[in-house]
């Protein structure tokens, strides 16, 4: 099936489009739920302002993306890496200091989070 050039809504249920294609796409302001989209690729994407909930992100991997003031809450990390680091042990660094930090106040303030 091919859509070319439309303008009207579309509402796909209890379907199977596995290995559809959407290039030059405006999907803004769509819902996706209980929906599959593992070994999906997205490439220039603008996820600007969405939301992601109750979703299983394991083994997915971010290249020259930008995480300017994202969000997470609620979050598994075990074995995240941040440009090679693991976050656990950016965490556990950052408390460390902030522990230093609170036995000896003549130290200074730890740095936020992000600079670390």
């Amino acid at each position: 099936m091919e859509i070319v050039e439309e303008r009207e809504r579309l509402t796909v249920k209890r379907s199977v489009v596995a290995n559809a294609e959407f290039d030059d796409v405006n999907l803004s302001n769509t819902r996706f739920h209980n929906v599959n989209l593992s070994v999906s690729r997205f490439q220039n994407v603008n996820l600007t302002n969405a939301s992601v909930s109750d979703a299983n992100l394991s083994n997915m991997s971010f290249n020259d993306v930008n995480l300017s003031n994202v969000r997470v809450d609620n979050a598994q990390i075990a074995g995240m890496r941040i440009n090679g680091v693991l976050v656990s042990d950016l965490f556990a660094a950052y408390f460390n200091r902030q522990s230093a930090a609170a036995a000896d106040p003549s130290d200074g303030p730890a740095p936020a989070v992000g600079s670390v």
